[in-house]
């Protein structure tokens, strides 16, 4: 069986790219340069954000970081909070590549629940600056950064409307009752995942993720099949 990545049967090699495409050792565009340089930068403003939160992000410490000039973020993005907006759409994007696109596509309805659980689970306990940046931002927007409230709120309301549409699979498929309130069960399960995680980082010896994450699974379902109602 071909492995991740590995070039599949009848697939063409690098060698055989189409007429006209940019050979490897070809000199980058200006286009691809400057979109090189803004990842770069945002990947910093990310890890600083993990690290030190919106106060401690500073343009001077994200060109540092990244390895460019405080000029360039104020180039690409026009200042600070431009960038930090930038950052939390690069967390929201990330997350649903890795909650959504990567899942096995034989996953459905309540089967892709669970996966949404545990995966979302995993990303916290793995570290990932990109998981720890996004519940460092949401608590400064409430804080010492409301102007980043907004964006918070709109990544916020993407996942529910993500969960949602599981959830809906999940009636389709006969494993929910249609009277279900699928609105209020996604923001449940959001803040479920929410909680337990903020909770894990900041006391990881006190909090078992795993018996969270089973908890989560069970209490989603027993509230379905409860078939809790949308208010007439």
């Amino acid at each position: 069986m071909p492995q991740p990545g590995a070039p599949q049967p009848g697939a063409p090699r690098p060698e055989e790219s189409q007429p006209g495409a940019p050979r490897p050792d070809a000199p980058r565009t200006q286009a691809e340069r400057t979109a090189q340089a803004r990842r770069r930068l945002v990947r910093a403003a990310i890890r600083l954000l993990a690290e030190r939160g919106y106060t401690g992000t500073t343009l001077a410490e994200i060109g540092r970081e990244a390895g460019l000039s405080r000029g360039l973020v104020t180039h690409h993005f026009g200042g600070k909070d431009a960038c930090i907006r930038a950052a939390i759409e690069e967390i929201r994007t990330a997350a649903h590549r890795a909650l959504y696109t990567d899942a096995d596509p034989a996953l459905r309805g309540l089967a892709k629940v669970d996966f949404l659980i545990g995966a979302y689970i995993d990303s916290a306990r793995a570290g990932h600056p990109y998981t720890r940046a996004y519940y460092v931002v949401m608590a400064d927007s409430i804080s010492e950064a409301p102007e980043l409230r907004d964006v918070v709120a709109h990544a916020n309301e993407v996942f529910r409307d993500q969960i949602r549409e599981l959830l809906q699979e999940a009636v389709d498929l006969g494993e929910a009752p249609p009277e279900a309130d699928l609105r209020a069960h996604a923001v449940l399960l959001e803040g479920l995942l929410r909680g337990v995680c903020l909770q894990w980082y900041v006391d990881p010896a006190g909090v078992d993720l795993d018996a969270a994450a089973e908890a989560a699974k069970s209490l989603i379902r027993s509230s379905l099949r409860a078939g809790l109602a949308t208010p007439a």
